[in-house]
């Protein structure tokens, strides 16, 4: 999940929790102030009852009409039930037919007044006692409270519809937020993915309204950082060709007089020998400085030079008239039978030179640990991809080196007493990243290799190299 949607998700859960817990608490003491306020009500009616009805003019007089008539007003279904009470008895003499507990009346004669809420229905109870009269009085008004009902329904469609315009607009403000926040890092991370290998003097841009922020403290150490591997690499880059050009320049030297003394030594057979060792281990020399500078260039620099269409299989015969060259007692067979017709599907757009050097690698490899068996070189076209696969019958990769076998100086624990120095393949890997070709290999011991070269056909036109 994005931090953009974490961001909107949790500022709009912040707010719905918000906006609900203050509709539910508005909503709820609204209905419990409505309810005091009703049975407030309710015990002044039961009051006015009583005390006329204990006076003996409850229906006599005009004050109590008017009363009962301002009370009466305001309650819907209202009810006054009369009950006498033996006097020092909390018991009934009959059931009244009305649903609240026993325990009800009882409160009422002990506390003097009650109050039960049923069905919407409030029912509130005064207990007086009656001086004038053999038994007490017992008064029981009742009434449903619709003014205060439709009061809280139209509060509840109120915070109903004013917690979602809220809500939208939080999510709004949510989205709003998340945009201001979160533009400055995708920014970053837009320049960020142009920065390479290859143009390591590019820099993140501070903006004036993040001078200083945590964003413009995020950007200034990057840009430390882009230093500091600046200057790593440039000096590794220095040293590897300088150590190359230096390295190289004797060995050519060495090389080349060994040469000369060979030529002049016809009868001394041993110093002839040693000789020969000398020259080819010079070779070894050249070779591995010359690799260790192609590699230089290709894991650092980032980028191919002088790309051109190529049709893949020229190039493999190219490759394999190389391979034949140094390996000339191990069989190469091509695998032509399912290539399209059309020629243009073969193109693939490349750098020549460094695309020979990797597959030649991969397929000198299978030649040198293939025990002279045939290789195997096929070629087909799926999905717009060209595939190419090198099958040896070898001695194969144990499993668990596989993941390591194009790491720098990495050689297998089954290639001992096999010549080797361990770039071949580490320069091969680089070569097909560049080109973003993808490359599978699945190994056996002692049954082969199989790798698999997946590039994209060229569909344009025309390039220029």
């Amino acid at each position: 999940m994005k931090i953009r949607t974490k961001i909107i998700l949790l500022f709009s859960g912040i707010i719905t929790l918000i906006i609900t817990f203050f509709a539910i608490y508005a909503s709820y003491f609204t209905w419990d102030s409505l309810k005091t306020k009703f049975f407030l009500r309710l015990e002044e009616n039961a009051r006015i009852v009583g005390t006329h009805t204990i006076a003996g003019d409850s229906y006599n007089t005009k004050m109590y009409y008017e009363v009962k008539r301002k009370y009466l007003a305001l309650l819907s279904e209202g009810n006054d039930y009369l009950l006498r009470i033996a006097k020092g008895s909390t018991e009934l003499r009959f059931d009244p037919n009305l649903p609240m507990p026993k325990s009800f009346y009882s409160e009422a004669i002990t506390n003097g007044k009650a109050e039960y809420l049923h069905n919407d229905t409030a029912y509130f109870a005064m207990y007086f006692a009656d001086s004038l009269h053999k038994d007490d009085l017992l008064v029981i008004s009742s009434g449903r409270d619709s003014y205060g009902h439709a009061e809280q329904a139209d509060l509840d469609k109120t915070l109903l519809s004013g917690g979602l315009i809220a809500l939208a607009l939080g999510i709004v403000i949510a989205f709003y937020f998340a945009d201001h926040i979160l533009t400055p890092i995708a920014t970053i991370n837009e320049n960020v993915r142009q920065i390479n290998i290859s143009n390591l003097s590019l820099r993140l841009q501070n903006t004036k309204s993040h001078k200083h922020d945590e964003i413009a403290n995020l950007i200034n150490n990057f840009n430390d950082m882009l230093n500091r591997l600046q200057i790593a690499v440039k000096s590794q880059q220095n040293f590897i060709g300088n150590a190359s050009h230096s390295l190289r320049t004797p060995l050519t030297v060495i090389g080349g007089e060994a040469e000369i003394v060979l030529q002049r030594l016809k009868e001394d057979k041993e110093s002839q020998y040693s000789l020969e060792i000398i020259a080819r281990e010079v070779d070894k020399m050249v070779l591995i400085v010359k690799n260790l500078l192609l590699l230089a260039r290709t894991g650092y620099e980032g980028q191919i030079e002088r790309t051109q269409i190529i049709r893949i299989d020229e190039l493999l015969y190219g490759v394999k008239i190389s391979a034949n060259s140094l390996y000339s007692s191990t069989p190469i067979h091509f695998d032509f039978h399912a290539i399209p017709d059309d020629s243009q599907e073969l193109h693939i757009l490349a750098n020549r030179d460094l695309l020979h050097v990797a597959v030649s690698n991969l397929v000198l490899n299978a030649c040198k640990y293939g025990k002279s068996a045939p290789v195997v070189i096929s070629l087909t076209v799926k999905n717009q991809q060209v595939v190419v696969t090198i099958k040896d019958e070898g001695i194969g990769i144990p499993e668990k080196e596989l993941p390591h076998i194009f790491e720098s100086f990495f050689r297998g624990s089954n290639t001992t007493g096999i010549y080797g120095n361990g770039l071949g393949l580490s320069l091969t890997k680089n070569i097909l990243e560049l080109h973003d070709i993808e490359v599978d290999v699945t190994s056996k011991v002692n049954e082969g290799t199989l790798v698999t070269l997946r590039i994209a056909i060229d569909t344009a036109p025309q390039h220029s190299g």
